[in-house]
């Protein structure tokens, strides 16, 4: 959906520079005020919210840590707009909101956002970046451990003189090293949380306008176009009917391929799949590395594996893990839609 560039995130020491110059260093004699109670409030929230953007363990942007926070944000945004800027007015690109749509730097999912704040701070719902978490669970993984690298290192690449002049140990070729450091990896065991059920940051328009209209066709359909028919084509109309709706389902509620965070490059070998070597690139947003084809998505505020496009119909992005049900979704819609359409007409032209 929105193709502006996302605000990359003030630092904590650049934040605290930031409101001592603007708001302490105006008067004549050059001299710092103390800061105000609502000023150090701010840079506290400032603060915590880099924090937890550093060290969430997905591939986020900066955003707010939970949805009460969020709506703490709006309000001290909203205050600031009233009282002509401050820290939360001027200075941001989103301080007018769904107000100033006009605003080529406002933020396409405001409106979205501030209703999820409102509801998912009352249900007690969690987030990752704009999205909602609906339910997790715990899974258990295997990750490989690079405590021993040093030690594999020493092992594998280290040979003595003294060995190779007694005919101990032939010269070992360099792809041989990388099989033995590799067999060397241990795994450890994982336990950590999984994402069952997740909307994008538009579910409004999933939730309010998507399935409505789909349950309102096909009910208008089946109450005035179905009486009279045979059962088989009945029963292929309520198949497809059914397919529609829960491809939708597994398009908007589910993961569409959230990266977990890499906070270092790669290996080579973990680099290769599929006997094709991969590309790591940096995002700066996400902070992380990321393969081709991850993409950082600023309408739900996070990297997305395999990103296609946001989807404001399916209130998420597509990407690696819904492409499919996405892909079943549109064909399912073309084909009940045309099927409505000659059932409706032709129960008219009986009447």
């Amino acid at each position: 959906m929105s193709n502006n560039a996302a605000v990359v995130p003030i630092t904590s020491e650049i934040a605290s520079s930031d409101f001592n110059d603007e708001n302490h260093n105006n008067n004549e004699g050059g001299e710092k005020e103390p800061l105000t109670s609502t000023e150090r409030y701010v840079i506290e929230r400032e603060n915590a919210k880099i924090k937890h953007w550093k060290e969430h363990p997905y591939a986020v942007g900066c955003v707010e840590p939970t949805w009460e926070d969020e709506l703490i944000s709006l309000r001290l945004r909203r205050q600031a707009n009233i009282n002509g800027g401050g820290a939360y007015g001027d200075d941001n690109n989103n301080s007018g909101c769904c107000s100033d749509t006009e605003n080529e730097g406002a933020d396409s999912t405001c409106g979205c956002v501030r209703i999820s704040a409102i509801a998912c701070s009352r249900l007690g719902a969690r987030r990752i970046g704009n999205m909602v978490i609906l339910k997790e669970s715990i899974e258990t993984v295997f990750e490989e451990s690079d405590d021993q690298d040093d030690e594999d290192n020493n092992d594998t690449d280290t040979v003595s003189t003294n060995d190779i002049e007694e005919g101990g140990l032939e010269m070992i070729s360099l792809n041989d090293q990388q099989q033995t450091k590799s067999n060397k990896k241990k795994k450890k065991k994982v336990s950590r949380k999984k994402i069952d059920l997740i909307v994008g940051p538009f579910w409004p328009m999933l939730i309010f306008v998507t399935y409505p209209l789909i349950f309102g066709v096909s009910l208008w359909t089946a109450v005035r176009a179905l009486p009279g028919k045979s059962p088989f084509f009945i029963g292929v109309w309520c198949l497809l009917s059914g397919g529609l709706v829960v491809a939708l389902f597994n398009t908007g509620f589910r993961d569409p391929g959230i990266m977990l965070r890499k906070r270092s490059k790669p290996s080579d070998d973990a680099s290769v799949k599929n006997n094709r070597r991969m590309m790591w690139r940096w995002s700066d947003n996400g902070q992380t590395w990321k393969p081709r084809g991850s993409v950082y998505d600023p309408d739900c505020a996070c990297v997305i594996e395999g990103f296609d496009h946001t989807c404001p119909w399916t209130g998420t992005a597509i990407g690696k893990k819904n492409m499919v049900p996405f892909q079943c979704f549109v064909a399912l819609i073309f084909i009940n839609l045309i099927m409505d359409i000659i059932l409706l007409t032709s129960a008219g032209f009986e009447q």
